[in-house]
């Protein structure tokens, strides 16, 4: 396309697309269509593919120069004059940059002035005005530029380029030094609300225009309305992008030099408290501090971070500030303020305050940093103040002039105060840093200074966390004894406290020796572990955790120590607990194996060997427990061979005896009861010997040794029952060896000595009647029998079975002899004096089998029965047979014996009457050999009825 063809297309172009502008002024166009276009239809626009040439700017200006050289019409003429003059303004612009000679924008004004004076009433005046002072602002020739720009701000306030236009005028007005109008048109601009290109810009110059006029106070509220726009919520200055950046900056700097003018921190809060809070605030603050520090005004710097923390002492902001305020008091070499604003510090925001527990995570996150610095500083500080006082108390009572007493306590309370306070911040950076590679070392600190300071309860904890948390750090071994002498300590406090406190004391001594026993097992190879392994073996021993020692002192034992007192401690501590665990045959090892290690002048070898003899008898009490008497007695008697001397031996002497008479031994323990005698004569257990004997002597068949014994039981013994007993059993076991005088005579002196109690002297009695009666001695048999009567009537209350059946029998053998006498008196002539005599037997042996019978004893009362039957059958009988009268006929011996029958048989009718009344008793179950012996008298009486079996009465047996 050659350049006509070109010039063509723009001009069709400008007429069909007026309001298309090829090069836009700053501001795009509206277009207006023109009735005359018509006249130029019909046109056809290019292909929305066509593209358009390629064409440079000086071209392009030449192109419209040639349109408007042919155009008529002045509308048209307008919008490619209009053109140019952009076009020429480009290229000025461009020139400008390219440091091209002056002059470059005068083609420009001279196509702005043409149109504003070609049509000066132009719809776009008001830009082409704006456009104008730009032209000549960028020529240089700022006068002209004001000029334009003061008749486009009169004659077009409504113009879209008014507030550029203000601005621009404003920016003139300052570079001029004419603050006053530079705040006027900035705040022309700043009228135009936000929504002005520049808005921000003009609040910032408009702060600087009130500065430059001292109005400081005042330009303060401008400078806020750019931090407003700049810093929003949650942003953060450094963050911003970088014109905003250091615009904020600017203001901030330029406020806080205004902050300084006037009265620093307060002005900050007069001017927020009437404007509102900002939550950039903290940022204002910072600049101030930071702009006194910059002039070393330490003070004023940590009073600006102070006036900020005491208005929002919640804000997160309040701790980064007050390590702000102590860092300028660090600047200034305020030594004494530094030490009090860290202590502050962590009494604000330490992990006790309730700054740290109401605060989130990401909050205590500013705080970590500062505390993580302060609390180690104030930690060492305390310390070492108190290891000072140490020292000074140490050497107060070396020196010539000592301290007073008052001055002593008042230095060691200081001192403690110390340990106590450098304690708590160690507390509180273990607390607030729990993972920190520092926390061994600060539990470690934290343990030295409640050491020193007497508070061994915390002491030993902080210790044994070191030891046993952190086992691998440098001081593991040292805190893990630490702790050890800590609980020692504690301990021998503990028994100068009152009585509640001491009986804590065990529990802390079992806390030690767990400690003890940590240390032995985890710092095996420390020269220390075997000391505290058999110090812990002696104090389990005394607390009575036998079990516990045992292991402690065994595992003293295989590490064969070279300090030969260690091992003698671990075999003496494990003789003992083996004993109080009943395994007494290891602690007879144990016992064996520390005598081992004592000289003979040991002062403690009787003792162990008493121990010694103790495990073997405890051995034997063990043997006899499981029922192993023989082993018992074995075990008893080596108590001699291993401690001969002890007094353990002769009681286990004595016990040996006993085991063998529970093993019923009896030849070994009634030697060993003879031996013990012949050695011991004197020994209270000598005392019970006989009475042993007598069971040995019993069992092993020997009676008569067995009542010797007890004969010198009787005669020995005070004790009336004792004697009583053995008298009686002494009687009784010669009789059983068949030594029937010394019988006799225990028993004679039984039951002389002893009526009471009844059953056992009826018994003498009756022992002594049956002696006598073996010996035929009947006179002195029936002494005794009369003297068992006897006692049976007297016995009253106290009368018993045995005795009335004793006393039964007795009266039977008289009754028995009455019966005798009356069987062995004949009837002869003369018959009436032989029945008189008859008679008198009958009437005394009726009698003695009534009192017989009275006893009530069954078997004796059927006897008596069965004898008063026979007796009167006895009667009937001899009355048949009785002497007959001599020189009697025939006739007259029968009628005597017809008189005889009739004497004779009311005798064998009542003989039968009480002989049925015998029989009669089976019914009721007893049939004894009196019964039987009555039937069969009635069988001989009555043949008719009785000479038969018995075959439908049976018996129980069981009754008897």
């Amino acid at each position: 396309m050659n350049r006509f063809g070109l010039s063509l297309y723009l001009l069709i172009s400008l007429c069909l697309l007026g309001a298309c502008s090829l090069m836009s002024m700053d501001e795009e166009e509206t277009a207006q269509s023109a009735s005359t276009l018509a006249e130029l239809e019909p046109a056809v626009l290019p292909e929305k593919n066509t593209n358009l040439p390629n064409v440079d700017l000086d071209t392009l200006i030449t192109i419209y120069k040639d349109v408007l050289s042919v155009t008529t019409d002045p509308e048209l003429q307008i919008q490619v004059l209009q053109r140019l003059a952009g076009l020429e303004m480009k290229r000025g612009e461009q020139q400008l940059s390219e440091q091209q000679q002056e002059g470059q924008f005068d083609l420009a004004i001279d196509a702005y002035k043409r149109l504003l004076e070609t049509s000066p009433n132009h719809e776009k005046s008001d830009q082409l005005l704006y456009q104008l002072s730009k032209a000549y602002d960028l020529s240089g020739d700022v006068n002209k530029s004001m000029e334009v720009l003061n008749k486009a701000v009169d004659k077009h306030p409504g113009s879209v380029h008014y507030d550029e236009a203000q601005f621009r005028r404003a920016e003139i007005f300052f570079s001029n030094g004419e603050y006053r109008k530079a705040e006027l048109a900035y705040a022309e601009v700043i009228s135009q609300g936000k929504q002005s290109y520049h808005y921000k810009n003009a609040l910032y110059m408009h702060g600087w225009s009130l500065f430059k006029q001292q109005r400081y106070r005042a330009s303060l509220r401008s400078f806020i309305g750019v931090l407003d726009l700049n810093i929003t919520k949650g942003s953060k200055v450094e963050n911003l992008e970088r014109g905003d950046r250091e615009l904020t900056l600017d203001v901030l700097r330029v406020m806080s030099v205004v902050f300084s003018y006037l009265n620093g921190p307060t002005t900050i809060t007069e001017v927020f408290t009437s404007l509102g809070n900002r939550h950039y605030i903290p940022v204002v603050y910072e600049q101030l501090g930071n702009l006194y520090l910059k002039k070393e005004r330490f003070r004023d710097s940590a009073e600006t971070y102070r006036t900020f923390i005491l208005r929002y002492p919640q804000s997160d902001e309040a701790p980064v500030f007050y390590a702000k305020l102590i860092d300028a008091y660090i600047a200034g070499a305020f030594v004494d303020e530094v030490l009090q604003e860290k202590e502050r510090y962590i009494t604000n925001y330490g992990i006790s305050s309730t700054f740290w527990v109401q605060k989130s995570a990401q909050s205590r996150s500013y705080i970590r940093p500062y505390l993580k610095q302060y609390l180690p500083e104030l930690a060492r500080h305390y310390h070492a103040q108190a290891q000072a006082g140490t020292k000074q108390l140490a050497a107060s009572g070396k020196r010539t002039k000592a301290l007073s007493k008052k001055q002593q306590q008042d230095l060691q309370q200081k001192t403690k105060a110390h340990y106590l306070k450098a304690g708590d911040y160690y507390q509180q950076y273990i607390d607030t840093f729990v993972t920190d590679e520092q926390v061994p070392e600060m539990y470690f600190l934290l343990a030295e200074s409640r050491f020193e300071a007497g508070e061994y309860r915390a002491a030993v904890n902080a210790y044994e966390v070191v030891a046993y948390r952190f086992s691998d750090h440098k001081r593991a071994t040292e805190a893990g004894y630490s702790a050890i002498v800590t609980y020692t300590e504690l301990l021998q406090q503990l028994d100068q406290a009152p009585q509640n406190e001491k009986a804590k004391g065990e529990d802390w001594l079992r806390l030690k020796i767990d400690s003890q026993l940590r240390f032995a097992n985890t710092f095996k190879s420390d020269k220390r572990a075997l000391a505290v392994l058999a110090k812990s073996a002696e104090e389990l021993l005394q607390l009575n955790e036998y079990q516990q020692a045992l292991d402690a002192a065994e595992q003293v034992i295989e590490r064969q120590p070279q300090d030969k007192a260690l091992l003698k401690t671990a075999w003496l501590v494990t003789g003992h607990s083996q004993f109080e665990l009943a395994r007494f045959a290891q602690s007879e090892t144990a016992y064996r194996q520390t005598l081992t290690m004592l000289s003979a002048k040991d002062s403690t070898r009787a003792a162990i060997i008493d121990r010694l003899a103790a495990s073997v008898y405890k051995q034997a009490e063990q043997a006899l427990g499981a029922g192993n008497r023989q082993q018992a007695a074995e075990q008893f008697l080596r108590v001699a061979s291993v401690a001969p001397a002890s007094k353990i031996a002769v009681t286990a002497q004595f016990d040996a005896a006993n085991a063998y008479l529970e093993a019923e031994s009896w030849s070994e323990a009634i030697a060993v009861l003879n031996q013990f005698r012949r050695e011991h004569p004197n020994n209270k257990l000598s005392a019970d010997i006989p009475a042993k004997l007598v069971v040995a002597y019993q069992n092993s068949g020997q009676s008569a040794k067995a009542a010797d014994e007890l004969t010198a039981i009787y005669k020995a013994s005070s004790d009336e029952a004792v004697k009583r007993e053995a008298l009686f059993e002494a009687a009784e076991l010669y009789e059983k060896s068949g030594n029937t005088n010394k019988a006799i005579d225990r028993y004679r002196s039984y039951a002389h000595s002893y009526p009471n109690p009844l059953p056992v002297a009826m018994e003498a009695r009756f022992k002594l009647s049956e002696l006598y009666l073996s010996r035929n001695e009947d006179a002195k048999r029936r002494f005794w029998l009369k003297k068992i009567i006897a006692a049976d009537a007297a016995a009253g209350s106290e009368r018993t079975e045995r005795s009335q059946y004793l006393a039964a029998f007795s009266a039977s053998v008289f009754a028995n002899d009455h019966y005798q006498t009356f069987k062995s008196i004949p009837l002869k002539l003369p018959l009436k004096r032989s029945l008189k005599r008859k008679k008198q037997a009958l009437n005394k042996a009726l009698a003695s089998y009534k009192s017989v019978a009275d006893y009530g004893v069954q078997e004796f009362a059927t006897m008596a029965t069965y004898r008063v039957g026979a007796i009167y059958r006895q009667l009937s009988k001899d009355l048949m047979e009785s002497e007959r009268p001599k020189g009697l006929d025939e006739l007259a011996v029968e009628e005597y014996n017809i008189l005889l029958e009739e004497q004779a048989f009311p005798f064998e009718e009542k003989s039968i009457t009480i002989h049925e009344s015998n029989i009669q008793r089976s019914w009721a179950g007893v049939y004894d050999q009196w019964v039987r012996d009555s039937f069969t008298s009635l069988r001989a009486l009555l043949p008719a009825r009785y000479a038969k079996d018995e075959g439908g009465v049976t018996f129980d047996n069981e009754i008897y």
